[in-house]
């Protein structure tokens, strides 16, 4: 087997299974907060980027809010209702955007081609497959009152099926990823 061949599979193979993994969470707070006064949370909304598609509805909100207060109430913090003055406001961010991957599938070039490639492997020879798309995010804002600083984010980037269950299984897996940083390292609750 040629080494070019096995680099180009190797690639192809990892820019595949890229799809397949979870999704990219990331967390980043406010380090002058003082994460050990947080007792309380309440809901403040869901903001839809996407302008009125999949996630507008109620469905998802709860299924969302579900989620997020079964991780943070195992954190030891009580939702209360707006009117009951919470230490934290939760708010939601959701979008998803079109996207596109093109791969190429022509053949190898350079000292490691095979000889029999020929005038074929010449620069610009080749297939191109393009692969069309969506890609959901969502971000958690956790906020102190009155002014809304952002003291905690979490966001969950991922690609999304047309099975809703696996949508949903992916959310879940990326909330509950993201609040193992809560409260952040080296805060207490």
């Amino acid at each position: 087997m040629h080494l070019g061949f096995l680099i180009m599979w190797l690639t192809l193979t990892l820019l595949t299974a890229g799809g397949c993994v979870g999704p990219d969470v990331r967390t980043d707070h406010d380090s002058s907060a003082e994460f050990s006064a947080f007792r309380t949370f309440a809901f403040t909304g869901l903001r839809d980027r996407d302008q009125g598609r999949v996630f507008n509805n109620s469905l998802l909100r709860k299924q969302i809010e579900d989620m997020v207060r079964q991780q943070m109430t195992a954190k030891g913090l009580r939702q209360v209702d707006l009117d009951e003055h919470p230490d934290l406001l939760v708010h939601f961010l959701v979008s998803v955007k079109q996207k596109e991957r093109v791969e190429s599938t022509g053949p190898m070039m350079g000292p490691y081609a095979a000889p029999s490639a020929g005038p074929s492997a010449m620069p610009g020879s080749g297939t191109f497959t393009t692969y069309n798309y969506e890609e959901g995010t969502l971000m958690i804002d956790l906020m102190t009152p009155p002014k809304n600083d952002v003291v905690w984010r979490g966001s969950i980037v991922g690609i999304l099926s047309n099975a809703k269950e696996e949508n949903v299984q992916m959310v879940s897996k990326g909330i509950v990823k993201a609040f193992e940083d809560y409260p952040p390292k080296g805060q207490t609750h």
